[in-house]
């Protein structure tokens, strides 16, 4: 039988988009990313008349996308639902909508002028970000993690891991000043590896190539398996020891250098 992915983004039309945009989306970009990744695509309004169907194909499909375009309340619903319960759930957004550090949370941005070369680029992403969410489908909500609470400090406490907060560092002082402050109330990794270094630059953004090593604040170190411009930004899958990762390459303070590989 073949895997469902449920699909949730705006049904209608909506202000500040011609006429017939988000479907256009659904057909031109997350269709063909589906079935790229293996798997079926459907949304509510194709078929669901019942709320508790809706409810059911939320919590129950293989993997879910939650397009964030246009910030709409039915798909802010199913992204509560799906990351309450850790079921792997793919974000995506277009470039014009702003939603603070939603990248952080590996969302795939497209481009909403849906011309052929950045719908073809879109694809190939978003695939890859369902192949990657699929796969590390064992590990708990990346939201959850961070606020330290639900199913998965379950599992870590199964697995005799330590959720004190004692395990996990602030921002230690000194550290460079351009690092956001959002960053410094996040779980880290602690102590840092002595062969991690300063915060990455732009500069070593657009060096970036595949089989090159960074760190990242929360996952560790990791391996750039591949790497696509989507708009202004790199879009990057990293491989770190507790899996794969699709991940937005930016300067806001996660990513750090690697001054040495042991």
């Amino acid at each position: 039988m073949e895997k469902q992915c449920f699909v949730m983004m705006p049904v209608s039309d909506q202000e500040g988009y011609a006429l017939g945009h988000f479907k256009r989306v659904y057909e031109y970009i997350i269709v063909p990313a589906c079935r790229a990744a293996g798997f079926w695509p459907a949304r509510a309004d194709e078929s669901i008349v019942d709320p508790w169907d809706l409810t059911r194909n939320i919590i129950d499909s293989d993997l879910a996308i939650c397009d964030l375009s246009a910030r709409t309340q039915n798909v802010l619903y199913g992204l509560a639902i799906r990351q309450a319960l850790s079921v792997p759930v793919t974000i995506i957004k277009d470039i014009k909508t702003q939603s603070a550090d939603i990248l952080e949370f590996g969302a795939v941005e497209y481009d909403e002028s849906l011309r052929i070369d950045t719908v073809q680029n879109a694809i190939q992403a978003l695939s890859e970000a369902l192949k990657s969410s699929f796969d590390n489908k064992g590990e708990y909500s990346t939201i959850l993690n961070r606020l330290r609470i639900g199913p998965g400090q379950l599992a870590l406490a199964n697995q005799g891991q330590s959720t004190d907060s004692t395990a996990l560092a602030h921002t230690p002082e000194g550290q460079a000043e351009n690092i956001s402050m959002q960053e410094s109330a996040l779980p880290i990794i602690s102590p840092l590896p002595d062969d991690v270094g300063d915060v990455i630059t732009q500069g070593d953004i657009d060096k970036m190539k595949v089989g090159d090593f960074l760190f990242h604040i929360n996952y560790g170190k990791g391996e750039l398996k591949s790497v696509k411009v989507m708009g202004k930004d790199k879009l990057a899958s990293v491989h770190f020891e507790a899996g794969s990762k699709t991940l937005v390459l930016a300067t806001a303070g996660y990513f750090r250098r690697i001054n040495k590989i042991s």
